[in-house]
């Protein structure tokens, strides 16, 4: 018998973009050793009866109304009945970077309305014999976050690696987990209504051969260079989040002379939760956070400002400082012109720190040997969107962008700064 529940607010607010082009979620796992798609398939459908979201889509009921824009939407509902498997399409293409093309398809694609999952794969191989695969993989943000993504990841490679152990795990869960509204501690500080905090965006670009698509460029600290880093971190009692955040700030206080900055950060919100989720709970669990920052030369300053704002966020004024959730008219009128002009950019940065992937390089017969990671940013979002995981002791680093609002030498130069930045600081 089939499981149902409504999505909650912020799973609503996520499929709405979706389906809009926004936020798409990418993971694309570069993968050695020959793979069937066959044991691919296999394994996907062992991961759906891991987790009860895997086999759910979605269908919409009732227009729920509103007084301001968007004026009336479907409520809609995860629905297992009638679910079927993940599909999984494979690509056998000469060309060693076809999956940039897929890559670069699928974020810009949502996910159809339809009773298949709100998850997708690609297999892309040289030839159904070659040594290096890339399992692309494009979801729908309001049923993964980053930990989802990581344990996904690990999961699959774990069960391609040994499919006979994989099996003899039980699932974490056998119920559709609940939305986080439904379990929040935390509400607001004190019962008042904050002041809304506007986006501060970049300086708008002139862009030669602007192109509507989402680019990411990807750069990597050593384990020597993270652990040192991650020893600094203490020594100036902040935290790795502020640090990747802080040398993102100063290479833009560079670059474009401001003083000042809004910042986007995700936050995991499973340890906020009263009803005690696992840490494996797949599904998202994450809000966005807006907090104001000003940027000075001292590196260790701004980011102990970044960590203690955020952490005063969720311990004061969570309601105020999250972007996730429908607009209300404040947000129209200060955000509506300013975002249409500057290329349909919010904060000039959104920062996301996932901690420990748990991804390891051997699976097996096969091995792991790098990670891509983006959402869709082309349709609305910040300038830049970092993503920062932790993986064999070092620090992977995702900088996401649209083309049509940044051009990609601006890109590197922000990016490489930065990195350097958190190498000198170690």
């Amino acid at each position: 018998m089939g499981e149902t529940r409504p999505l909650g607010g912020k799973e609503q607010l996520l499929n709405s973009f979706h389906v809009r082009g926004g936020l798409i979620a990418m993971h694309v796992l570069h993968v050695r050793g020959r793979l069937d798609p066959a044991l691919v398939k296999r394994a996907l459908a062992w991961l759906q009866t891991q987790h009860p979201i895997l086999r759910a889509h979605i269908r919409y009921g009732k227009i729920v109304w509103r007084r301001v824009p968007p004026f009336a939407y479907r409520q809609a509902w995860f629905d297992t009945e009638g679910t079927t498997e993940i599909p999984v399409k494979v690509l056998d293409d000469t060309d060693p970077d076809a999956w940039r093309k897929v890559f670069a398809s699928d974020i810009r694609t949502p996910i159809p309305k339809g009773n298949h999952p709100r998850l997708r794969i690609t297999l892309v191989r040289q030839s159904p014999d070659a040594d290096l695969n890339h399992i692309v993989i494009c979801a729908d943000h309001a049923t993964l976050d980053a930990q989802s993504a990581n344990m996904l990841a690990r999961q699959l490679l774990e069960f391609l690696a040994d499919p006979a152990t994989a099996q003899l795990k039980p699932p974490p869960h056998t119920a559709l987990p609940p939305p986080i509204e439904a379990s929040l501690l935390n509400k607001s500080g004190n019962g008042t209504k904050t002041t809304y905090t506007p986006a501060i965006r970049l300086p708008k670009q002139t862009v030669p051969d602007p192109k509507k698509e989402t680019r990411v460029l990807a750069r990597h600290l050593e384990p020597v260079v993270t652990a040192t880093l991650e020893e600094a971190v203490k020594a100036n009692r902040t935290t790795l989040h502020g640090a990747v955040t802080a040398a993102f700030l100063l290479a833009m206080r560079e670059q474009y002379r401001l003083d000042v900055m809004t910042v986007l950060t995700t936050v995991d919100l499973r340890r906020l939760s009263n009803l005690a989720l696992p840490q494996e709970t797949y599904g998202c669990y994450v809000d966005i956070l807006r907090t104001k920052h000003p940027i000075t030369d001292d590196f260790w300053a701004t980011a102990r400002d970044a960590s203690f704002k955020l952490i005063a966020a969720l311990a004061k004024d969570y309601e105020s400082a999250s972007i996730m959730k429908f607009p209300e008219w404040d947000v129209y009128r200060q955000e509506v012109r300013p975002t249409l002009r500057n290329n349909r950019r919010l904060d000039g940065l959104a920062v996301t720190t996932t901690g420990e992937s748990g991804l390891q390089a051997s699976y097996g017969a096969y091995t792991l040997e790098d990670v891509t990671r983006a959402v869709s940013l082309d349709v609305f979002g910040p300038s830049l969107f970092v993503i920062a995981s932790e993986r064999l002791g070092g620090l992977d680093l995702s900088v996401g962008y649209a083309a049509i609002a940044m051009s990609e030498d601006e890109v590197c130069r922000l990016t490489d700064n930065a990195v350097a930045r958190l190498e000198r600081a170690g």
